[in-house]
């Protein structure tokens, strides 16, 4: 069974940080489902944002400052969660996030 209270905690804090940062939801949304498809392997996803925030796809000048932001957050993110439950806290910080906090 889910215990959906310490998820929902860290989707808060998740999506505290999205605003802050202004970084791109859409992009975020992406890096969870890059997270998710990955088989939730924290060194995947490590090297993912740090490859698209040093060599970020040629769409605007802002796409590095998204990236670096995106990468910041999960870096600097202190959980206990894991795996599919911390995947689950980042969907739910994007989702907090595009509704506006």
């Amino acid at each position: 069974m889910i215990d959906w209270e310490p998820i929902v905690a860290e989707g808060e804090k998740v999506a505290r940080q999205l605003l802050r940062l202004q970084v791109d939801l859409s992009e975020a949304e992406k890096a969870g489902d890059y997270f998710i498809g990955h088989g939730y392997v924290e060194a995947e996803m490590a090297h993912y944002l740090r490859l698209l925030a040093s060599n970020p796809p040629a769409r605007s000048q802002r796409s590095k400052a998204h990236y670096e932001g995106i990468r910041d957050i999960w870096d600097g993110w202190r959980t206990t969660l894991h795996g599919a439950d911390k995947a689950r806290a980042w969907g739910w910080g994007v989702r907090l996030a595009k509704a506006g906090g």
